[in-house]
Parts: structure tokens; C-alpha cells; sequence
């Protein structure tokens, strides 16, 4: 996990400029988000866990595009919800640049968006009366690569 934190702060930090992102890079940053949310779920309340592997591309800013995701926990045993949202609002937290908001659904359930420092942004709630955590990203905006379209599934 340290090896992974190391090598996509040096794509954030390469990202800066005039450079640009690439589908994978951004994509990565995303997937990556996913997992360290839902690695933060205690392992004995983690019944089953899926991630999206691939997805239609979004718009985004100066022509760009971004990738969305999702990963789906479902819940064992007795679940706080609200204490789980905390955990991860907690964490989410103390990344530098961040914006964290705690909300509700439209259900009343716990809730939690972080915009990340590259337009990034996430969200992760409790769904399902507490048996499903969603964890749902958006990556950074990037230039799709020559050959790539934009309404395939990446």
C-alpha cells in the first residue's frame, strides 16, 4: 500500500504544469481511492467486496475527460453507519488540500464527499438499510490518448 501511496503521489506531482494525465494515470488514482476507503471497514463486517473494472468516460474542463467508479462493500454484523462514515470522513481528512463534507443521502443515511487537489472526487455511503457501503470516485480530468474514443469503455 506504501509502494502504491509513493508512486501515485509521484504521477500527482508530475501531473502539474503542462503536462497532462493519462486515461491509466487518472483511472489508478481513482481505483486506488476505492480500495483505501473500503480497507478502512473493520474486516470482520466486510461480507463481499466488488469494484467496477471498467466504465464510460465523462466530460470534463478544456475538453478533457474523466473515468467514474465504484466499490461496493457489503456489510456483516452489526455496522455503526454513522461511525463508519466518520472513519473514513476522519482519514479523508487528513489529506492535504482536500475538501471533505459530511451529509445524508436522500434516504437519511451517513455521507461523505472529498474533492480532491486534481478535481478529483469521491463519495462514500451507506446504502441498502446498513448492509452496503458505496464508495463512488471520479478521477482526474485527463487527455484521452490518439486511437482511444470517448464513448468506449475504459
Amino acid at each position: 500500500m506504501i509502494a502504491l501511496a509513493v508512486v501515485l503521489a509521484s504521477c500527482a506531482s508530475t501531473n502539474q504544469g503542462s503536462e497532462t494525465m493519462d486515461l491509466q494515470t487518472a483511472k489508478g488514482i481513482a481505483m486506488a481511492m476505492e480500495d483505501e476507503a473500503a480497507a478502512l471497514v473493520p474486516p470482520e463486517n466486510v461480507g463481499d467486496q466488488t469494484q467496477l473494472k471498467t466504465a464510460h468516460l465523462l466530460g470534463c474542463a478544456d475538453d478533457q475527460l474523466k473515468w467514474s467508479g465504484r466499490t461496493t462493500v457489503t456489510l456483516l454484523g452489526d455496522v455503526d453507519a454513522e461511525a463508519m462514515i466518520d472513519v473514513i470522513a476522519a482519514a479523508w481528512e487528513q489529506k492535504d488540500g482536500v475538501v471533505v463534507e459530511r451529509r445524508s443521502t436522500r434516504q437519511g443515511a451517513p455521507r461523505v464527499d472529498m474533492t480532491g487537489t486534481q478535481g478529483d472526487f469521491y463519495s462514500a455511503s451507506i446504502w441498502a438499510p446498513g448492509t452496503e457501503l458505496k464508495i463512488t470516485s471520479f478521477s482526474p480530468c485527463f487527455e484521452l490518448a490518439e486511437g482511444q474514443h470517448p464513448s468506449d469503455a475504459f
